[in-house]
């Protein structure tokens, strides 16, 4: 049996090349099914499966496209993926916490897409430059990176004010004196986890010295994603005292990794998973 399969997007460049739908598309394609992409007004009623995939951390609602044939459409209520929604960590002026706090954008990826509609005025590049080595004095955060303070009274007042900007309780996850990261990579029924071990704070790819594979997500993951709709994505979660801290949730994951791994391979099996049972 093959199936046809739309990925609703809202532009096409640069869609099939770094995220990770594109590698189980590669998959989909090798075993026969149509895959198409583009913005569209309301699913073709000829196909199989749709999956919402737009990079932007709120989608308007009135954007989603119509589908008046009933078709199974992914993550179609995974609207707004803002920090401040599921963040439980956030604190305020005046908390009485006393431990160490990191700056976030409230935005999905640092807003790099939301900002990638917008041409920077020759001011706004200057302030971004400055940024990368005075982020205080720019009044903006440092490119790709969460500052981390010692405390609530350390926090700029500005950033209190700035509405695409939180404050977190930094309470990271510790190993082997190296800082933890774990990933929860997911669609359909199945998935796979992963920690990642860095030698900053703030765990991203330049820093991460070793990661490795681990087995289920915990059950407190599995229950919001449930509640929440969704269907495919990344949480980013870390563990401390034994239970799961959820840091950060995408619809639309990217990828450096080849498509043709036994973990794409299974994650691509999904389709069937979800298509098979319904025939």
């Amino acid at each position: 049996m093959t199936y046809r399969v739309h990925i609703a997007v809202d532009k096409l460049v640069p869609f099939f090349d770094c995220y990770l739908i594109s590698r189980l598309a590669w998959h989909w394609r090798r075993a026969g099914h149509s895959v198409t992409a583009g913005p569209v007004q309301d699913i073709d009623p000829g196909i199989d499966l749709a999956l919402l995939h737009i990079d932007r951390t709120r989608i308007v609602p009135g954007s989603v496209p119509g589908n008046p044939a009933g078709r199974p459409f992914l993550n179609s209520r995974v609207l707004d993926i803002s920090k401040h929604l599921f963040s439980s960590l956030r604190v305020l002026p005046g908390d009485p916490w006393k431990g160490s706090v990191i700056v976030k954008s409230n935005l999905n990826a640092f807003g790099i897409q939301e900002r990638a509609d917008q041409e920077p005025g020759f001011f706004e590049r200057k302030r971004r430059k400055l940024a990368r080595r005075h982020w205080r004095l720019a009044r903006c955060l440092p490119p790709r990176n969460y500052p981390v303070l010692p405390s609530i009274s350390a926090v700029p007042g500005w950033v209190w004010r700035h509405p695409d900007l939180l404050v977190e309780r930094f309470t990271p996850e510790r190993r082997d004196g190296l800082y933890c990261l774990h990933g929860w990579v997911f669609f359909g029924k199945r998935g796979y986890t992963y920690r990642m071990y860095s030698t900053d704070p703030v765990v991203k790819a330049g820093s991460i010295v070793k990661d490795e594979f681990l087995g289920d997500p915990p059950p407190e993951l599995e229950a919001f994603r449930e509640a929440n709709g969704w269907d495919f994505g990344k949480f980013d979660y870390v563990e401390v005292d034994g239970r799961p801290i959820l840091l950060d949730i995408n619809k639309t994951p990217t990828t450096t990794g080849g498509p043709d791994t036994p973990r794409m391979r299974d994650l691509a099996m999904a389709l069937e998973d979800i298509l098979g049972g319904a025939r």
